[in-house]
């Protein structure tokens, strides 16, 4: 989908939706907290705690109902999928980002011409070390430097050769929020030929990824974070079509088969035809949070979420400024929901617990202090966050 007819799509959209300004009491600690700390992990929902509390109350009663469970995964897929703008059938459900970087990584053999992958030199772990673990195979693992906080294209373009056969970054960065040129990044790929995998753990839920889809090879995301659940074991992978009849599900189990419930034992082996083939078994319990989590972006509207968000960020940026506050400088195409201020020799101990104290919850992060704007804000938790920050 192009940017041009995802904006269409978006305007024929209808508004039927409820105000997203009641989303709030829906998280209960945003009563007392100002919270700007969901790129570590999201507030709970009482949707959240309410599906959690009648599934543990059914099981206790009644024993574990894990068709009920196995059901929610499925519905967790085709929410996740419609949030991203994808089909279900291209979706594989999966623990971890580094589970799908893993699983990607596996398929490479012994390097015999030179072979490298590009990736970022201050990335996030998950889709960092995965690809390290390829230097044991002979392959050129080449790593980018950051500017401003994240990767420019044309960094990576001089890293990338008829050699190349995956590009690895991240949407967002964690640390600074600097949003990566989807576009650009693709169209180096193209060129060389390469692979990308894009960890989207910072995107998926916090901003549009439907206008880049075409443009991503693998996109895999945990759900913690934006994706408004904290039972950690349940992610997604969206693969694309084409490419998914050229991996091998190298964890393929039971849930791999093409019916999972026929699938429990040998010595047949009749995998699914969609991106199924490479889920994991599923986190139960996540699961079910997985499926209430989600419907919060049906019940408020997609793209007023996204909206609403960028609201947020922009009223962020406006009040930082006029405190002297001076944020890691991004053009707004590098903007996210993520808003990162240089520590210098701020102690960051002490900040956060001086921050803290006033109940404003956020993080430091690679020498950051990083604050992070969901929807479930709004404009007196900046006004909070501003007084502390002022009270310093």
């Amino acid at each position: 989908m192009t940017v041009v007819a995802w904006l269409e799509q978006v305007v024929a959209m209808g508004t039927d939706r409820e105000s997203i300004e009641s989303a709030r009491r829906l998280f209960p600690a945003t009563e007392k907290l100002s919270y700007f700390n969901t790129a570590a992990v999201s507030l709970g929902s009482t949707i959240l705690r309410d599906a959690y509390t009648n599934f543990v109350a059914e099981w206790t009663e009644n024993g574990l109902n894990t068709t009920r469970a196995e059901q929610a995964g499925e519905n967790a897929r085709r929410s996740f999928a419609k949030i991203i703008g994808a089909r279900a059938e291209n979706i594989a459900l999966i623990p971890s980002v580094s589970a799908a970087a893993g699983l990607i990584a596996s398929q490479f053999g012994i390097a015999e011409r030179g072979e490298n992958v590009v990736i970022g030199e201050r990335e996030y772990s998950s889709n960092h070390f995965p690809w390290r673990m390829l230097e044991r195979k002979g392959y050129d693992i080449r790593q980018t430097p950051f500017r401003n906080g994240g990767l420019e294209p044309d960094d990576i373009a001089q890293r990338t050769d008829g050699g190349t056969i995956l590009i690895a970054y991240s949407a967002v960065q964690s640390a600074s929020g600097h949003r990566s040129d989807i576009l650009g990044i693709a169209d180096i790929a193209k060129q060389a030929g390469a692979m990308t995998f894009v960890d989207g753990s910072q995107m998926a839920g916090a901003l549009p990824v439907a206008p880049y889809l075409d443009s991503i090879d693998v996109f895999a995301t945990s759900d913690h974070k934006f994706l408004l659940n904290a039972v950690r074991g349940v992610g997604y992978c969206y693969i694309r079509k084409s490419l998914q009849r050229r991996l091998v599900p190298t964890n393929a189990g039971w849930k791999a088969g093409a019916v999972p419930l026929e699938s429990f034992f040998g010595p047949e082996m009749r995998l699914s035809q969609t991106a199924s083939r490479f889920d994991n078994s599923l986190n139960w319990l996540a699961a079910i949070g997985d499926e209430a989590a989600l419907s919060l972006f049906d019940r408020f509207g997609i793209d007023t979420v996204f909206n609403r968000n960028a609201e947020l960020v922009n009223l962020l940026r406006d009040r930082l400024a006029e405190i002297g506050q001076q944020p890691i400088s991004l053009p707004p195409v590098n903007q996210s929901t993520i808003v990162a201020i240089p520590l210098d020799d701020t102690d960051p101990t002490t900040l956060l617990k001086h921050l803290k104290a006033r109940d404003v919850v956020c993080r430091a992060r690679d020498g950051n202090l990083r604050l992070a704007v969901h929807f479930y804000n709004n404009a007196d938790d900046i006004d909070r966050l501003v007084g502390a920050l002022k009270s310093c």
